[in-house]
């Protein structure tokens, strides 16, 4: 995974949505999302068909940085990646856009 190619992705998202706001950009993009709760195998998942993030609220004091991860997820829907790499992505795409 180009990690430069990942930060250059969410420079462009949060120029074009004018924010590096999770909600916001979610808002925006059409993504719902939905806190419920579950055993904690998961934080958060992101549902392609129903174009929704579900938040696990036994981790609801990270939800942010949650959205952000499944965000990335969104994201890379277009981007035909594999599996392990769409994770790698996923990630990165959080931390940068909380600009770490």
């Amino acid at each position: 995974m180009n990690f430069e190619f990942v930060k250059n992705y969410v420079e462009k998202i949060a120029l074009e949505f004018d924010t590096r706001d999770v909600f916001s950009i979610a808002e925006k993009s059409g993504v719902s999302i939905i806190y419920e709760s579950w055993f904690p195998v998961t934080n958060g998942e992101f549902d392609r068909l129903k174009k929704t993030i579900f938040v696990n609220l036994k981790s609801a004091e990270n939800a942010e940085k949650i959205i952000a991860h499944e965000l990335g997820h969104f994201f890379a829907q277009d981007l035909n990646l594999g599996k392990t790499e769409e994770e790698i992505f996923a990630q990165n795409f959080a931390d940068y856009l909380f600009g770490m």
